[in-house]
């Protein structure tokens, strides 16, 4: 039995344990994320096999997934667009509530931020729910910084998603 979580890169063959896993973010989670529930459910298999297929994909991604005693826990994906390559993102970032406050999510931060060193980008950009005060903090403990306006979390919402930005520039040393 796994006494600490594992982190690791999703492959293709992957697919359906981050369709499952996802799924559960968007149900557990669903003022977290710019997508909901009722969107992905309606994904082909084909969709999904994309999402986590390097050759499928535009621009470069690293989408990771924590596994504990065997279950999946937490999901989160760096990506590089191709119209921008100076700029990493994170996307669908998600800790199951019950390994929350353990280190997870500055875990894969951690290591989407040495990736995005690696490929040579400037900076980490996210989206955050403004009333999600344990994951705006969470950012901000990892030298995130809210910045730009704050916008609607989807079309017509009234929940609200700030942009918070990791230079990357002044972290080498980190």
């Amino acid at each position: 039995m796994a006494t600490t979580p594992n982190i690791r890169p999703l492959t293709p063959s992957d697919w359906q344990r981050y369709k499952s896993i996802r799924l559960r973010s968007l149900e557990n989670s669903p003022d977290a994320f710019g997508s909901t529930f009722e969107r992905e459910l309606t994904l082909t298999d084909e969709e999904w096999q994309a999402r986590v297929n390097p050759a499928l994909r535009e621009g470069l991604a690293l989408p990771l997934i924590v596994e504990f005693d065997g279950n999946a826990v937490g999901l989160a994906c760096g990506v590089i667009h191709r119209a921008d390559v100076s700029v990493a993102h994170v996307y669908q970032m998600w800790i199951s509530p019950e390994m929350r406050g353990k280190g997870i999510a500055k875990a894969l931060l951690a290591q989407i931020k040495t990736w995005a060193v690696n490929m040579n980008c400037k900076c980490i950009t996210l989206g955050v729910t403004t009333n999600n005060h344990a994951a705006v903090s969470l950012y901000k403990s990892f030298g995130f910084v809210a910045t730009g306006d704050v916008e609607e979390l989807r079309a017509g919402s009234a929940l609200r998603s700030q942009t918070m930005v990791f230079e990357l520039t002044d972290s080498y040393q980190h």
